[in-house]
């Protein structure tokens, strides 16, 4: 053990290809030497969730490819964001001791329960296995071929028989099936519980600007509830189109009713890095100020942490025209955690 300092060293050691994907906020692939990086505490994570970042790993033996293993993994981080090496290095331990150096004591590779690992949520699972099928460059699922089916022709497959692996795979290899224009001109026909099913697993993809703009044409030409709107901004969390986007928050943050807290926290778990001007992110945390201190509190922890937005949160600390609503929110921040 003394010789293995990483997860990413352990990997290789036992002779295995991997890929890394971060699943803190949305799953996101990432380069090995990212990951590498982060978990060596050089670099903060880029996308923490709850103190902690999160990952899926998918590995296997290059020479029995068939066989694909997945671990998903969990690490506390410090207050700077940065993982906290003992933790890194418990983990290890219990991995050795489970499995041994070389993957070999376990037929299934599996991991005792400890406090380092996670089960993703069953929409997120099904992404994870689209996007790294993918990667891997191997086909989608057997549930694939009815979900296509569907997407040309929403008025004759019944949409009760569609699963969400499905839909996650069909949003998966949309462009290399060439599907974007076919799914774009049937959405409106789509059943509303298929809607937001493809809404889900757009969250996890960098959509394009063609469906981010068919994404909000249906959003303003349909019925404006709030798990639609829901639905719409974990749909375009990803999305390319960067400046219509940051028009359509700040719309919405002038807009008092549809700002519930489920509103704003959902922007600042997937739009934070559209909050990246000192006067949108003060707009949006005022608004936080005025839905209460403990969700203030609560999602301050939780930016601060983000590198992308850490320096604006710490900024806005020092804003000398806060609003006194704003004021107060930062006196309970301080009241309640050192910073």
């Amino acid at each position: 053990m003394s010789q293995i300092n990483s997860i990413s060293e352990f990997l290789l050691h036992a002779g295995t290809n991997y890929r890394i994907f971060d699943m803190g906020r949305a799953i996101r692939p990432i380069t090995s030497q990212l990951f590498l990086d982060i978990e060596l505490g050089n670099i903060p994570a880029h996308f923490p969730r709850a103190q902690h970042a999160w990952f899926g790993i998918i590995f296997f033996n290059p020479t029995e490819a068939k066989e694909h293993y997945i671990w998903f993994i969990k690490l506390p981080l410090d207050e700077q964001g940065l993982v906290l090496n003992a933790a890194r290095q418990q983990f290890l331990q219990i991995v050795v001791d489970a499995l041994g150096q070389q993957l070999d004591k376990n037929a299934n590779n599996q991991l005792p329960e400890n406090p380092y690992t996670f089960v993703p949520a069953q929409q997120q699972r099904a992404d994870f296995n689209s996007l790294s099928r993918l990667s891997l460059v191997l086909p989608p699922s057997q549930y694939y071929a009815l979900a296509a089916q569907y997407v040309k022709n929403p008025q004759v497959v019944e949409w009760q028989n569609l699963s969400i692996q499905g839909i996650a795979d069909l949003v998966a290899y949309i462009q290399q099936e060439q599907l974007e224009d076919t799914l774009i001109a049937q959405f409106q026909y789509f059943s509303p519980e298929v809607q937001l099913a493809f809404c889900q697993s757009f969250e996890n993809h960098c959509i394009t600007t063609k469906c981010s703009n068919m994404l909000l044409d249906w959003w303003h030409n349909g019925a404006t509830t709030q798990e639609r709107l829901l639905a719409l901004l974990r749909a375009l969390s990803q999305s390319n189109e960067q400046s219509l986007l940051n028009s359509f928050i700040q719309q919405l943050l002038e807009q008092e009713d549809w700002l519930s807290q489920d509103v704003l926290i959902l922007l600042a778990a997937r739009h934070w890095q559209r909050l990246d001007k000192l006067n949108l992110m003060r707009d949006f945390m005022h608004k936080l100020a005025e839905s209460g201190s403990g969700l203030f509190v609560a999602l301050f922890r939780d930016l601060v942490l983000i590198p992308d937005t850490r320096d604006q949160m710490l900024k806005l600390l020092r804003c000398p025209d806060k609003p006194l609503s704003l004021t107060i929110a930062i006196e309970h921040l301080f009241a309640s955690q050192n910073l």
